[in-house]
This record gives structure tokens, sequence and C-alpha cells, in this order.
């Protein structure tokens, strides 16, 4: 029987990295798919779909309101514009022209990520604000802050994940001092899964993923103080309107927020566990490589952190990496430490049976390259986003896994 992948003539994807966008984000449950398929058969009224998107928010959230977005680079480019207009239709329909004395958006220069990969100020630029960018990509103090915080700054972002410096400001410190000027903070959460977190501490306008840990279907939740909520929804109207969320993407949010309450979180931690254990004692078939258990509120799943020893291995976790991108299946990881020699792999959509799919290729990996003495020719040693600029540019003309 022809499988879904052949049938569309795509290759199948061991997904070990999470719900990352470049691999289709999550893997979406029966339920959720099934409450998806019965909307898309249906008319609905926008605004009334939105206002049950609200309530599933205020419960999973504890803010006042809240509001389904195209994805979370939408909900934040929606939540920066509010900041900027209000619910003054005038001022909406004029963005990117700003018409007002506020102006400005301040960040953390370590903060200056990919929000699905669009830089973020290019994402604050979008709405014709200007980014100001405080401290340095290391660290950041107060001063910087309280110095930036001048009468034409609209609002302040912070980016909520745990890859950054420790010399960042603290989210708390962040909030402090911007509640002391009356500026409004906007908190980037794609990756988080304390939905309460953020609001509990003062945050303004809270933006989460609707289609990553959630599981909905591309969506995101943006939560927080009910006007600027509401001028969030108005944008549809303005430059909102390009990134607009389909009735699917809303009911899915919906749904997908009914099924995040109502899990057994303690039963997945433990079948999550118990693969974790098997896949760290199959790591002893190839020697140079030693896992164990990671655990972070940036995933809801255990993870498993891979250390490969080149010495032993003969193979560093980079060509790894860019070997197991390239097979079938392909196998995709977290590897923003490759270069440090560990990946890490989370649970949350890895089948039975997926850990020793794994470790068979990593092992052949490593058999090709000792029966060969090195005589095979090595890859050239690309970064994150040279790799990717690689595949994009070679998508539809050429073959990108070459």
């Amino acid at each position: 029987m022809q499988s879904f992948y052949d049938r569309f003539g795509l290759r199948k994807v061991i997904n070990a990295r999470g719900p990352a966008t470049v691999l289709g984000a999550s893997r979406v449950k029966d339920g959720i798919r099934q409450d998806i398929y019965d909307m898309l058969g249906l008319s609905v009224e926008m605004w009334e779909l939105q206002r049950r998107a609200n309530e599933a928010i205020v419960k999973l959230t504890g803010a006042e309101a809240g509001v389904a977005a195209g994805c979370t680079a939408a909900g934040m480019a929606i939540s920066i514009a509010a900041t900027l207009t209000g619910d003054d239709m005038g001022k909406i329909k004029e963005l990117p022209i700003i018409r007002g004395p506020k102006h400005k958006v301040v960040i953390q220069k370590g903060h200056v990520i990919g929000i699905g990969d669009t830089p973020a100020n290019q994402l604050i630029r979008l709405t014709g604000a200007e980014p100001v960018e405080i401290g340095e990509a290391l660290d950041c103090a107060s001063y910087h802050l309280e110095a930036a915080l001048t009468p034409d700054v609209a609002a302040a972002v912070y980016v909520m994940m745990d890859v950054f410096p420790p010399n960042l400001l603290p989210f708390d410190k962040f909030v402090e001092i911007c509640k002391s000027k009356g500026v409004p903070v906007i908190v980037d959460a794609a990756y988080d899964t304390d939905f309460r977190h953020s609001i509990a501490k003062g945050a303004d306008l809270v933006v989460h993923s609707g289609q990553k840990w959630l599981g909905g279907a591309t969506s995101a939740l943006v939560a927080g103080r009910k006007d600027l909520v509401h001028a969030c929804f108005l944008q549809e109207l303005g430059i909102g309107r390009p990134m607009k969320v389909g009735k699917e993407g809303v009911l899915g949010l919906i749904s997908a927020i009914e099924h995040w309450l109502a899990r057994d979180e303690e039963a997945i931690i433990r079948q999550q566990e118990a693969f974790a254990e098997r896949f760290i004692a199959a790591m002893a078939e190839v020697p140079g490589l030693t896992g164990s258990i990671k655990r972070t509120r940036f995933s809801p799943s255990v993870r498993v952190v891979m250390e490969i020893d080149e010495e032993q291995t003969g193979v560093p976790a980079w060509e790894i990496n860019m070997k197991l991108g390239t097979g079938d299946p392909v196998i995709k990881m977290d590897d923003y430490a490759v270069y440090h020699g560990k990946m890490e792999f989370d649970l949350s959509f890895l089948d039975d049976g997926d850990e020793r799919t794994i470790i068979k290729a990593i092992a052949s990996i490593v058999e090709e390259k000792k029966k060969n003495g090195g005589a095979v020719r090595q890859p050239e040693p690309m970064n994150r986003l040279d790799l990717q600029y690689h595949t994009l540019r070679r998508w539809l003309d050429d073959n990108p896994r070459a």
C-alpha cells in the first residue's frame, strides 16, 4: 500500500527537534484534527469565533482577554502595532506610517533573535516603529533600559527562552523598570509552556504559539490587557490583514487549549522517561555516544542530550547532524550545540522504534568513515543560518540534500 509520503513525493521525517516551523510544526492529535475538519465544512462569523477563542485563552493564561493570530511572528507584529495605534482606526489604517509621538520599540540587543527566522528588529520595523537595541550582545544593565525609555517609546519587547546569556536583564527587573515608566511590555513566549507566568509577572501582551507545544493548526494566541488585545484584533483591518488567521487556525487553537488543559501530564512523562532510558541504553552500541535526560519548561516533554566523543567516533557531531539531515528517513534534532559535540533530542513526536532507527543511522555514519579510513570527502562545516540558506536557495531547481 502506498504511504502518504510516497503519494505526495515527500521524504519521511523523524522529528526529534520538536514543533519547529521548518518541520511543519506540531503533530496535531486526532481529536484536534477532527474539530478542524468539522470547522472547515462550515461557515461562521469570525468575530464570534474569536470571542470563543478569547474565552479559551483567558482560561489558559489568566489574562484579561485574548485573541487568535496567524502565527507567533504575526502575533508579535500586531501586538507592537496595537501599542502604536490603540483602537484608533485612523492610525490603524495609516501604518506603517505612524501618526503620533510614540514610534520606538525597545529590545535588548541579546534578544534580537529570529522570530520564526524573521529578525526581531525587522519585525518591529514592519509596523513602522523604530527598534532601539539596548545593551550589548552578552550584557544588558538596568541603566541601559532606563535611559532608553524616553517619552517616544511605545513598547518594550522581551523574548522568553532558555538559550540567552545570563547577563541580560531578567524578566522581573525588565517589567519593573518598564512599569515605572508606563511602557507596555510585549513578550515573545513562542516556546514557553508556562502559559500563566508572563501574565502573572505583569506583562501587558504575551504571544504563545498555537501550533507548537499546544498542538493546534498554524496560529498563535495573544493574551493580555483587554484594551491592547482589542487593538490587536482591529489590526486585521490594517497591516494585520495579510497575516490573518483562518477559521481552521482559530478553532484549532480553541480545541488545542481544551486538550492541553485535559491532558494527563504525569502519564505522558512516565512514557517518555521509559523511551529515554531505552534510547540512552541503545547509545552504548556506538562507542563515543553517551546520553542524559534533560527537562526544561520550554518543552513539555523529556529531552535526551547526546554527547559525541569525536576521539572515539572519528566523526564530529556537526557532520553526523548534517548526514542525518540528508538521509532517508530524514532525522532532525535540536542542533544548536553540535559544534560543542552535543545533539538534543525532544521526545514529543517520536514513535516507538524511532530511537533504534536514529542509533542505526549514526552507527552507519561512523562505520562508513572508519571503513574508508577518512577518505570520504569531508563536508564543509556550516553554521545553522548558512545551512538554512543553502537549503532554501536550492529548494526549487536543485537538490538541497546534495
